[in-house]
């Protein structure tokens, strides 16, 4: 069974000190700071006037003129990032997962000989980056200036006060391209507390020439012909398992139950926020987990211990025909450097109880900035760089990261990179997100555990989702009462 995390309430407790000093340092009024600038790219503006300037508050915005000006009609362009000269080197650090493509590496790289600011990436696995931030934000102590933030963990670090709150610096341009969803999994409570970065959900992939060495033209539509092709194809010999799917006792097993549960008419939360998993199309979607695994056959095993990595490994190996992926999947699957399946996959639509009810979950993620950072100008630099317009299209183009700026899905560049964008964003638009609320993290160990014990076939699936709910709510109360 999975360690039970911490709950917000402990952590509130352990931290009332530290997180006081934090509001009291945030409130003092910053020293001005004179800042020389070397200009990295000349950007021609129609009206400037030179103005005495200082550094707002306590993030410096970008200003895109060659001397200390202040452009009074903005550009809409994303300049290179300008130089700070500080009296001594900067050095931000930050956590990250695993780089296998060296693309974070050489983005930290660019980004210092733009600015001179070093990147100090932490890599850690899938599961330990949360637990490294809370154990730091307890402590109060800001060892690392920023990090990529989930959506389901907005509320709860906007409460603790762990993530800076950056409204002032989200302008009226960028919230008018940000994608909806993208955007509204960055604020609270009306207020922003990153830039969108990974701004995706999970695409139906499928290797579209095992399916035709199988004998079958397309993607099946519902699950009954979904299961009847995965038998196909391993008859055939192509793959010992047709498909496998992140169901780790972690939240990669929520984001996949999620998804599935729509697709079998089945409701997740209700507007309210309150739990229906355990009714109707939700109890078919984890009765039909545990077969594809114990009944049909077609699920490896070792999906129970897979997150998506370990999937995404598969896909690229050539060793399974079908999975649920992140981002902007045949990137990856399409790079020799990485891939074995070039030019052999394709993007479809989920399959679905009836063929109608296709569906997918959303995980758009962000880069926050500590509250405790003692460098946040700086780190507000970083965001930009990475999650900005531009950076969000090398990202795209690049790594395979989904953008979260709505006119580079229509950028010829990223169009003619990246194929299957158009069935991608017909996907999306049957998005469906996880509950967004400060007890989320409490509600989903429970619900790891309870779809684990069905998916080991200690619990039969009603029940395992029947405990669950109860738990959910017992969850959900403690932590309004607390």
């Amino acid at each position: 069974m999975q360690k039970r995390k911490l709950t917000r309430r402990d952590f509130l407790r352990l931290s009332a000190i530290t997180a006081a000093g934090a509001v009291a340092a945030a409130c003092a009024v910053p020293t001005p700071v004179v800042i020389e600038k070397e200009v990295i790219k000349e950007v021609p503006v129609e009206k400037a006037v030179i103005i005495e300037k200082e550094v707002p508050k306590e993030i410096i915005k970008e200003v895109p003129v060659e001397v200390e000006k202040i452009v009074e009609k903005e550009v809409i362009k994303e300049v290179e990032v300008e130089k700070l000269v500080t009296p001594e080197p900067v050095v931000l650090n930050t956590l990250a997962g695993p780089d296998p493509t060296g693309w974070t590496a050489k983005e930290y790289e660019r980004f210092e000989e733009l600015t001179g600011i070093h990147v100090e990436v932490t890599t850690v696995p899938y599961w330990g980056h949360r637990e490294k931030l809370l154990a730091d934000f307890v402590a109060g102590g800001g060892a690392y200036d920023f990090y990529v933030i989930d959506c389901i963990e907005v509320a709860e670090y906007a409460e603790g006060g762990w993530a800076l709150d950056v409204t002032d610096f989200i302008t009226p341009e960028m919230k008018k391209d940000i994608l909806p969803f993208a955007a509204e999994g960055m604020i609270y409570q009306g207020k922003w507390y990153g830039l969108p970065f990974i701004s995706e959900w999970k695409s139906t992939v499928y290797n579209a020439k095992m399916f035709s060495d199988a004998g079958f033209d397309e993607l099946a539509s519902t699950w009954d012909e979904f299961v009847a092709q995965c038998k196909a194809i391993q008859d055939a010999g192509i793959v010992k398992y047709a498909t496998a799917w992140s169901w780790f006792q972690g939240e990669c097993l929520i984001c996949d139950f999620a998804a599935i549960v729509a697709c079998f008419g089945g409701e997740f939360f209700d507007e309210a926020n309150m739990p229906l998993f355990n009714k109707g199309g939700a109890v078919d979607a984890l009765q039909w987990m545990v077969d594809s695994i114990h009944k049909y056959e077609i699920t490896d095993p070792a999906s129970l211990t897979f997150t998506e990595s370990e999937v995404d490994d598969g896909m690229q190996a050539g060793e399974i025909a079908f999975s649920f992926r992140w981002g902007l999947p045949l990137v990856a699957l399409n790079n020799p450097e990485i891939s074995k399946v070039v030019d052999q996959c394709a993007i479809g639509l989920s399959p679905s109880y009836d063929g109608e009810h296709s569906a997918c979950v959303s995980g758009p993620m962000g880069l926050s900035i500590n509250a405790f950072s003692k460098h946040p100008r700086e780190a507000w630099q970083v965001l930009n760089f990475r999650a900005g317009f531009e950076g969000a299209k090398r990202n795209a183009i690049g790594d395979g990261i989904a953008p979260g700026w709505a006119a580079l899905f229509t950028d010829p560049d990223v169009v003619e990179a990246i194929t299957g964008l158009d069935i991608m964003l017909e996907q999306a638009k049957t998005v469906i997100n996880r509950p967004r609320v400060p007890w989320y993290w409490d509600f989903s160990v429970v619900l790891q555990e309870e779809l684990h014990f069905a998916l080991t076939q200690e619990k039969e699936p009603q029940q395992a989702l029947d405990d669950a709910y109860e738990r959910t709510l017992a969850a959900k109360e403690e932590w309004e009462a607390g």
